[in-house]
């Protein structure tokens, strides 16, 4: 059975959180981010799937490419300081809880496609018959860790919007 819907999955629940979040800067700038690294990701996926095995080491990089727009973004928030919402993204900058969990489900990913990566080659070179891992392991936990990123994608624009109507009831 064909996945295919999954590769989509995690822009479109950062385009509908941004909306959703739209009125909190913070928010905006994060998400912003993680649909850029998304975008990379999607772009560069059709080159990547004809690497039988470098894909691995590609998915790991696109992994370790979100990872840097996360830890990043104060410092770009910083170095283009000159433009308005660069400035004010600066000053309200701050990490999320979900953002913790983004990171660790990026670590996760990490780990697994380095271990895959390896059992691969060895299969490659003959010196496993069979890609256990990869087989069994591997692709079900992507699949999972692309419907947990995407909920908590989603559960994060609700809060934020959530929390921005009772802010401005309270008003």
């Amino acid at each position: 059975m064909s996945f295919h819907f999954l590769d989509l999955l995690i822009p479109i629940s950062c385009a509908i959180t941004l909306c959703l979040a739209w009125k909190d800067i913070n928010a905006r700038y994060m998400v912003v981010c993680c649909l850029l690294s998304s975008i990379v990701c999607l772009l560069s996926l059709n080159w990547a799937m004809t690497k039988p095995i470098g894909f691995y080491a590609w998915s790991m990089a696109m992994s370790g490419l979100f990872l840097v727009f996360v830890f990043g973004r104060r410092y770009w928030a910083l170095k283009f300081g000159y433009i308005k919402f660069f400035s004010e993204a600066y000053d309200q900058h701050r990490y999320t809880p979900q953002e913790a969990i983004l990171v660790a489900v990026s670590v996760i990913c990490i780990v697994s496609n380095f271990i895959t990566l390896v059992e691969v080659y060895m299969y490659w070179k003959y010196w496993f018959d069979n890609a256990y891992y990869k087989l069994y392991v591997r692709d079900n936990l992507q699949k999972f860790m692309i419907i947990l990123s995407s909920l908590i994608y989603l559960s994060y624009g609700f809060k934020v919007s959530k929390k921005k109507e009772l802010n401005q009831e309270s008003v």
